[in-house]
């Protein structure tokens, strides 16, 4: 398990958008479905959407049954993207399951799920 912390610049290269979820604030964990066919990357990275963030964990669940578990800490302000979590690319992943912590204001925001996709 790696630890990573969070960044407020946004990522200079271009990323994907492999799932994008809409979330009342005080949610606590987030299962994110990756299509097919940008199943490989080589990183991820999670964006905040209207709402400030603070992420806790996530869980890579790969097609193989394997798993690999990532610690995060830091809070991500609205519109902005965690540092870099790297990924096997030879690996094809499943789903991401983001854990933050519950905020305690009401509200809804939108939570993507960004990749380097591999060809």
């Amino acid at each position: 398990m790696a630890t990573l912390g969070a960044t407020l610049p946004r990522a200079e290269q271009a990323l994907d958008v492999l799932a994008t979820a809409r979330t009342n604030n005080r949610t606590q964990s987030l299962t994110f479905r990756v299509p097919a066919h940008q199943s490989r990357v080589s990183e991820l990275r999670i964006r905040s959407g209207s709402l400030a963030i603070t992420l806790v964990g996530l869980e890579i669940a790969f097609r193989d049954g394997g798993t690999e578990r990532f610690v995060l800490q830091g809070a991500l302000a609205p519109g902005h993207q965690s540092q870099p979590i790297p990924v096997d690319p030879s690996r094809t992943i499943r789903e991401v399951l983001v854990t933050k912590q519950p905020g305690l204001r009401p509200g809804e925001t939108a939570i993507q799920l960004l990749g380097k996709v591999q060809p």
